[in-house]
């Protein structure tokens, strides 16, 4: 297994795994139900991500199969606070057939070093409340909970 910067060569197989993300966090709330156009979305989202210096945009293989992707970035958080910047990890999907191999350890470990050499300390990420399998893992990587957020349907 090899983890790496994502490539546009992978755009394609990395749009795929976005919309596999966003429909299982569905299935936990229909909020997260992916729009007609979620591929393309992806695609193009994931390009600018490639580009850009304040996202990193990784890529778990085997062999010659991308399995997982995972996406950190920089956050500016507002004037008010002495912490301006923080790093968060967006996404993080590994294919269910290579789960509980190490990947997200993996991907972890590039992600960390890469905020700590944009000088960051704090690093943050969003949990369903119903992903209970998210949150073991989160938590046995070191992640506690501090803020919750609210939501209302009008």
């Amino acid at each position: 297994m090899k983890i790496r910067k994502a490539k546009l060569k992978d755009l394609p197989r990395l749009a795929k795994l976005g919309v596999e993300l966003l429909k299982y966090h569905a299935e936990f709330d229909p909020y997260f139900a992916p729009n007609k156009d979620v591929e393309k979305v992806y695609f193009k989202f994931f390009k600018r991500c490639i580009h850009s210096g304040n996202r990193r945009l990784l890529i778990a293989k085997e062999k010659d199969s991308i399995i997982g992707y995972s996406l950190g970035k920089i956050s500016k958080r507002p004037p008010v606070f002495k912490t301006r910047e923080m790093g968060f990890v967006n996404d993080m999907y590994v294919i269910s057939k290579f789960r509980k191999q190490g990947v997200a350890n993996m991907f972890l470990e590039e992600l960390f070093a890469w905020f700590k050499s944009k000088k960051l300390r704090n690093i943050e990420i969003h949990v369903h409340t119903k992903n209970e399998i998210g949150k073991k893992a989160w938590a046995k990587y070191g992640f506690k909970e501090y803020m919750t957020e609210l939501r209302i349907e009008i």
